[in-house]
C-alpha cells in the first residue's frame, strides 16, 4: 500500500504541475491524477487498522485507568510498586535532573504530538516540496546565469573606465597646453596693447590743440579700447573666443594704420597751411 500510495501522489503531482505551469496536456493528467488519488482513498478503506500496542504490559500500572472498578485494585497495586516509585525518585536525584530537563522533555512531546497532527497533510506537503525543488532548481540555474552576467558586464566597464581615463588624461594635458600657449599669446598681445596705449598718449599730446577736429576718431579708438577690455575678460573664460580676439586685433591694426593715414594726411595739410610751397611740392610728389 505505501508503493501505491507513493505512485498515486506522483501522478497527482505531476497533474498540478502541468497546471500550474500551464503546460499541454493537463487536462489528461489533473483529472488522471485526481481519479488514481480516488482509487488510493478507495483502497485505503479496506487496508487493515494500525495495529494497537497494549502498553500494560511494559507498564501494568496502566491497566484498567478506565474502569472504575478496578480504581481500588490500582491503589493497592500502587502501593506494591512504592519500592519501585522511590529506586526511581532515587535515580532522578542522583541523575541530577532538574526542572529544566523536565520542561525540554515537555518541549519536545509538544513538537512530537504537533509532528503527528501534521502528518495528514503529508501529500499537499510533498506536492508543495516537489514544486518548491523545482523552483529553485530554475533560480539557482538563474542565479548563476546572472552571476556570469555580471562578471562580464563588470570587465567590460571596468575595460571602458580604463580607456575613459586615458582619454581623459590625454584630453587635460592638450587642454593644458592649449591654456599654456594662450597664456603666453596674451602676454605678448597685451605688451603690444601696451605700447600702442603709450603711442597713442605720446601722439595725444603732441597733437591736442591741433587736432579737435580729430575728436570723433578718438572717441572711436576709445570704444575700441572699450571693446578690447572685454574681449581680454572674454578670452579669460573661454578659449574658444581667441579666434575672435584675433580678429578683433587685426581690425584694430587696420584702424590704427587709418589713424596714423589720417594723421599724416592732417600733417601734410597743416604743413602746407605754414608752408604753401613746399609743402605742395610735398604733395605733388606724394601724389605720385
Amino acid at each position: 500500500m505505501a508503493k501505491l500510495y507513493g505512485l498515486g501522489a506522483a501522478v497527482v503531482i505531476v497533474g498540478a504541475l502541468f497546471k500550474i505551469m500551464h503546460w499541454n496536456g493537463w487536462q489528461i493528467l489533473l483529472p488522471l491524477g485526481l481519479i488514481v488519488e480516488a482509487i488510493i482513498f478507495m483502497f485505503s478503506a479496506f487496508e487493515p487498522l494500525h495495529e494497537e500496542l497494549d502498553w500494560t504490559l511494559v507498564y501494568p500500572e496502566l491497566a484498567g485507568m478506565t474502569d472504575p472498578d478496578e480504581v481500588e485494585g490500582i491503589k493497592e497495586a500502587g502501593k506494591a510498586g512504592q519500592v519501585t516509585l522511590e529506586r526511581f525518585e532515587d535515580l532522578v536525584s542522583n541523575a541530577d535532573v532538574g526542572p529544566a530537563a523536565f520542561k525540554r522533555l515537555g518541549d519536545s512531546l509538544e513538537k512530537l504530538s504537533s509532528t503527528t497532527a501534521n502528518l495528514s497533510d503529508l501529500t499537499e506537503a510533498a506536492s508543495a516540496t516537489s514544486l518548491y525543488v523545482n523552483n529553485v532548481k530554475s533560480a539557482a540555474n538563474s542565479v548563476g546565469q546572472l552571476s556570469n552576467n555580471f562578471v562580464q558586464s563588470n570587465q567590460a566597464i571596468q575595460e571602458s573606465v580604463s580607456t575613459l581615463t586615458q582619454s581623459y588624461g590625454a584630453l587635460a594635458q592638450s587642454v593644458k597646453q592649449d591654456i599654456t600657449s594662450i597664456s603666453e599669446n596674451s602676454r605678448a598681445y597685451g605688451s603690444q596693447l601696451e605700447n600702442v596705449n603709450k603711442n597713442l598718449s605720446a601722439l595725444n599730446a603732441a597733437y591736442e590743440l591741433q587736432l579737435r577736429g580729430a575728436n570723433d576718431h578718438l572717441k572711436e579708438t576709445q570704444a575700441l579700447y572699450g571693446g578690447f577690455g572685454k574681449l581680454m575678460t572674454d578670452l579669460q573664460q573661454s578659449a574658444e573666443e581667441t579666434q575672435k580676439y584675433r580678429q578683433e586685433i587685426s581690425q584694430l591694426s587696420q584702424n590704427l594704420a587709418s589713424l596714423n593715414s589720417i594723421y599724416g594726411n592732417m600733417l601734410a595739410a597743416m604743413s602746407v597751411i605754414n608752408n604753401p610751397k613746399g609743402s605742395l611740392k610735398i604733395l605733388i610728389y606724394g601724389t605720385r
